[in-house]
């Protein structure tokens, strides 16, 4: 069974799976389901817990050589494993089959991982642990999410906000949900008539958004320019590394190059996209991106990205988060002076 985090309870009130498999990278909501399982299996008698951090070097035996040692004062327990990677390796794969073949009486199963792709789904490892229980998958909110889920929690906390105070937090705390929870409880505090603002939120709401290189991609791409230039702003501050931010850009700038060659050759958008393997998702972004540019611009793009690799990895005098700033604006503003922008 597959869930998401918001069906979560309604299956636990039908009862306790012996297997579930949490897997995401918003630690907020992944904490907060993992904690929701805990308290209904400690409802069900779940008294002792076992809690194991796996990595490369994790010594399978330690969990499966416990599982038969229940304690004297209590009669059942709860097994925690947290793949730290998301791949437990060959030894790990097969003994975590081999717990879900063979699952002992009075034990729960708690395996937790970070978000994993389409490929780790499908191994023998992860298909035993859906077939086995329940997999509740967290996914990262987007953007437009964020606004709906803030003004969700707010009023789980009794508070009700403006329309753009919730835009201003859910800038502020992007990325970062622990941030915004955070923000909320102090909110819980400081709002008298439980109504809040848009100017209480500039006023009481610090900048805790935190971004990778993926959303500065999409942004760029998807041409919202201002965004882009403060999530690059945003990557820098936090010490990413200015060839990985390269990596990801370089990446799309050729996949718009690569995407108008093959449309100036007759083929079909749809079929360019396809070829190209651009995700479903994300097709629109580059649909909208392909409409700002022209020959020119992609052309101007093309040189761009590479005078930016040169500069990012030292082979051309210059500063690399300037470079990096002109390579988001060739992408996210054709046709317009990168050069005019202001220097990060």
């Amino acid at each position: 069974m597959k869930l998401t985090p918001d069906k979560l309870p309604s299956q636990l009130s039908k009862g306790l799976a012996s297997v579930y498999f949490v897997t995401g990278d918003e630690p907020l909501i992944v904490g907060e389901t993992i904690d929701a399982i805990r308290l209904e299996a400690r409802r069900q008698g779940f008294e002792e817990r076992e809690s194991h951090a796996a990595d490369g070097r994790f010594d399978w035996d330690t969990v499966t050589s416990g599982l038969d040692n229940l304690s004297l004062f209590s009669s059942r327990k709860i097994v925690e494993v947290r793949l730290l990677t998301g791949k437990p390796g060959k030894q790990g794969g097969a003994a975590i089959v081999d717990i879900v073949s063979n699952l002992p009486p009075d034990t729960l199963f708690i395996f937790s991982s970070p978000q994993i792709d389409k490929r780790t789904a499908g191994t023998k490892w992860a298909k035993s642990l859906q077939t086995a229980g329940v997999w509740v998958e967290v996914r990262r909110l987007s953007k437009e999410q964020l606004p709906a889920w803030i003004g969700q929690r707010m009023r789980a906390a009794d508070l009700e906000c403006d329309p753009e105070g919730l835009e201003i937090m859910a800038a502020r705390t992007e990325g970062n949900l622990l941030a915004a929870q955070q923000e909320i409880s102090k909110l819980e505090l400081l709002a008298e008539d439980r109504h809040i603002t848009a100017d209480v939120v500039c006023n009481s709401v610090a900048d805790g958004a935190r971004f990778d290189v993926f959303q500065l991609a999409d942004a760029a791409v998807g041409q919202e320019t201002a965004r882009a230039i403060r999530i690059l702003y945003g990557l820098r501050k936090e010490g990413i590394a200015a060839p990985l931010t390269l990596w990801a850009l370089a990446k799309e700038a050729n996949a718009l190059a690569n995407l108008w060659s093959r449309l100036d050759q007759g083929v079909p958008l749809p079929r360019a996209m396809n070829d190209a393997r651009i995700w479903q998702s994300r097709q629109g972004m580059y649909t909208k991106a392909l409409r700002a540019h022209n020959e020119a611009s992609i052309r101007q793009l093309i040189v761009g990205a590479g005078l930016a690799d040169r500069t990012v990895k030292g082979a051309r005098h210059g500063q690399p988060w300037n470079a990096l700033l002109e390579l988001v604006l060739l992408i996210a503003q054709p046709g317009k002076s990168a050069i005019a922008a202001q220097v990060i």
